[in-house]
C-alpha cells in the first residue's frame, strides 16, 4: 500500500475522517486519495448516502468490488446531480 500525505494537501480534520470513514467500510485503503477528494468537494451527506446504499448490498449482487461500486455512484451523482434515479 502507498503511503499518502494528506496533510500537504491541506485536507480538514471532517474530510480526512470521511475518507477513513470510506476507505475502511469499503476496504479499500488504495483508494484514500481519491475519498479524500472526494470528502473535499462534495457533500458529506451525500457521500455518506451513497456509502451506506453500497454496504448494504449484498456481495453476490456486487459485479466488481464496493469501492468500484461506490465510485461509479459518485460518478453519477457528479455527473447527473440529486435527479439520477440511480442515486
Amino acid at each position: 500500500m502507498k503511503s499518502f500525505n494528506h496533510h500537504s494537501h491541506n485536507y480538514n480534520p471532517i474530510e480526512i475522517q470521511l475518507a477513513h470513514e470510506i476507505s475502511s467500510r469499503l476496504n479499500d485503503p488504495e483508494a484514500m486519495p481519491l475519498y479524500l477528494t472526494y470528502a473535499q468537494q462534495l457533500p458529506h451527506e451525500k457521500l455518506r448516502e451513497i456509502l451506506n446504499k453500497v454496504c448494504s448490498i449484498p456481495e453476490k449482487q456486487i459485479k466488481r468490488t464496493r469501492g468500484a461500486l461506490f465510485t461509479f455512484l459518485v460518478g453519477q451523482y457528479k455527473e447527473y446531480g440529486h435527479g439520477y434515479p440511480r442515486n
